[in-house]
């Protein structure tokens, strides 16, 4: 059954091509570079599923292509309760043919064999000589992403699954397992699909997608990235939409004139630090002595989401750097596991599993190899007032004098013993002195 739709849709796929829409197309897909592939490859590679073609093929992805199609089958099931057909669908996706293409950038057949056969799978196909490969593998890989967050969402709602509930990938029991995997498969650089293949599968099937802005945002449980919902549009993948939840278009600076100081050198100077509002990137100020920075969810995938960003803006022109200026940020104030070890304390980085020091080398070496054009306006700001602020004598006494007679028990006990002694001693002074003149 599965075997017979698959061909059928390859047959379809010699359609009449309708003449394409005649929008503007841009690259916005690429293959990482080497140079920063050496420094974390396992960053950048799918585990689980691949999607688009740079993984397609890979031995070690085989086995979830058959899950793919069997998404397939559920979504051409459900669209034809609405009266559509396979033809709907390749019509559509033809129309936007030009813009798929148009978002990879090398599709043609250049890489030579050592390196296909290090990543672990067959020579680069020339994507440009298969366009009708190319389109089967748009409408295999999206409806195989779109029917994944689809039975999330359901699931997390408490909704009815289309599968069952034993489904090795779909199924109730199995999606905890699965969907943490795909979440970070789906974040790659060199794992996206074009979001208008995305929208242009889920016009088709208007039946339980809806936005699928709104799909994405709820998957990657980014409600709380920015204080209102904003609208966000002009995306050109689920990476790019990411990125944008989490920060929000701003100017840099090309210069700075000083570091970033340590999370326990801006403690020792009297800086106190408190968990922002929201968890947007752009979310940092620094007021009343108060450092406010957006939690960090820290877990196993964190380091790989954070390159893929930091990729993306680095190839990508017309991109800002405002990740890349909060990686970088957070590089300085975490320089050893007790600069984490504080920010812990504050609920500003959250991790269940990772020790401090491990994440300090998260942070520590996904700048190594990445470059800073400059900060974004607002970490400028609060970095100079914090170097403003930490040059000011009155701040550091302030700080040790709480930090050693303060918060210490027994340094306290004594602080207050001695200037009880000291307030006896003035007393019984004072005290002889009236008896003196007195008499």
């Amino acid at each position: 059954m599965a075997e017979k739709l698959i061909l059928d849709l390859s047959r379809k796929l010699q359609l009449p091509q309708n003449p394409p829409a005649q929008e503007p197309c841009s690259k916005s897909i690429y293959r990482v570079p080497k140079i920063l592939t050496d420094v974390s490859s396992q960053a950048y590679e799918p585990k689980l599923a691949s999607f688009g073609p740079y993984h397609h093929n890979c031995l070690h992805l085989r086995p979830m292509e058959k899950h793919k199609h069997r998404a397939l089958i559920q979504f051409l099931r459900r669209i034809a309760r609405a009266s559509k057909t396979p033809d709907d669908v390749l019509i559509a996706m033809r129309n936007v043919e030009p813009c798929l293409i148009a978002s990879y950038d090398g599709l043609q057949g250049e890489e030579d064999d050592d390196d296909c056969l290090e990543r672990g799978r067959i020579r680069r196909r020339d994507w440009l000589k298969e366009k009708d490969e190319f389109l089967k593998l748009m409408i295999v890989d999206g409806c195989f992403a779109l029917e994944i967050m689809l039975a999330d969402k359901r699931s997390a709602a408490g909704e009815q699954s289309e599968y069952d509930s034993h489904d090795p990938v779909f199924g109730a029991e199995r999606m905890n397992y699965v969907v943490p995997h795909l979440k970070r498969d789906m974040l790659l650089l060199e794992n996206q699909l074009p979001l208008l293949a995305l929208t242009t599968l889920a016009a088709i099937d208007g039946s339980g997608i809806g936005d699928v802005n709104t799909l994405i945002k709820d998957f990657y449980n980014l409600s709380s990235a920015s204080p209102k919902d904003r609208i966000i549009d002009a995306c050109f993948h689920i990476l790019d939409l990411y990125r944008k939840i989490l920060t929000s278009e701003g100017e840099y600076l090309p210069s700075y004139e000083e570091n970033v100081q340590s999370a326990t050198k801006l403690r020792n100077a009297g800086v106190s630090f408190c968990k922002s509002k929201t968890n947007s990137f752009r979310d940092i100020s620094f007021n009343g002595g108060i450092l406010s920075l957006p939690q960090l969810k820290v877990d196993g995938t964190t380091k790989s989401s954070l390159l893929n960003l930091m990729a993306f803006e680095r190839l990508h022109a017309t991109t800002g750097n405002e990740v890349t200026a909060y990686v970088f940020f957070m590089d300085g104030l975490i320089n050893t596991a007790d600069d984490v070890a504080l920010l812990r304390n504050e609920e500003i980085i959250k991790a269940l599993v990772d020790s401090d020091e491990n994440i300090s080398k998260i942070f520590n070496k996904i700048t190594k190899e990445a470059t800073l054009i400059g900060f974004t306006d607002g970490i400028v700001g609060v970095n100079s007032k914090l170097n403003t602020y930490c040059k000011k004598r009155m701040h550091w006494w302030r700080a040790n004098f709480v930090e050693t007679y303060l918060k210490n028990s027994w340094a306290f006990t004594s602080l207050h013993g001695g200037l009880l002694l000291l307030a006896l001693t003035i007393i019984k002074t004072m005290y002889i002195m009236l008896q003196y003149y007195n008499a």
